[in-house]
């Protein structure tokens, strides 16, 4: 005796659909976000930019530093997302540190701070350099 067309099917389904559940919950998850380290000047309202550095030769750190807080760069970053006052101008102090054997060198700071226009500085030296640099822009109307 045969089996029916209809049950022929149906069983070989049967370890599929029991499989398709679990498959279902793991691709549907939700996708892994990291954690954005933020660091804030000081209280009131504040600016979100972007500070990004790009150097002419690699370089051991450099150090950003606006009123209290501090941005460290290492060698393999180049971006960080940073807030500061939203005053009219902002100081950084900047510090960059290169390896021995390294000649004089360059180093572009830019910060982009939202809805205001983009500044940059650019710092030159060798094995230690520390620059006060101050960016300024137009009161709000």
């Amino acid at each position: 005796m045969t089996r029916s067309p209809l049950s022929a099917t149906l069983i070989p389904l049967v370890p599929l659909a029991a499989l398709g559940w679990p498959l279902a919950r793991v691709i549907n998850q939700e996708p892994y976000q990291q954690q954005v380290e933020v660091e804030e000047v000081n209280a009131g309202p504040l600016i979100q930019a972007d500070l990004q550095i790009t150097a002419a030769h690699p370089f051991e750190r450099v150090e950003v530093t606006a009123g209290d807080a501090t941005w460290t760069f290492t060698a393999d970053e180049d971006i960080k997302e940073i807030y500061f006052p939203k005053d009219d101008a902002v100081i950084l102090t900047v510090t960059a540190i290169w390896p021995e054997d390294t000649p004089e060198s360059a180093i572009l700071l830019t910060l982009r701070p939202d809805g205001r226009l983009d500044r940059s500085d650019t710092l030159w030296g060798y094995l230690e350099v520390t620059k006060e640099i101050k960016f300024i822009w137009d009161p709000a109307p």
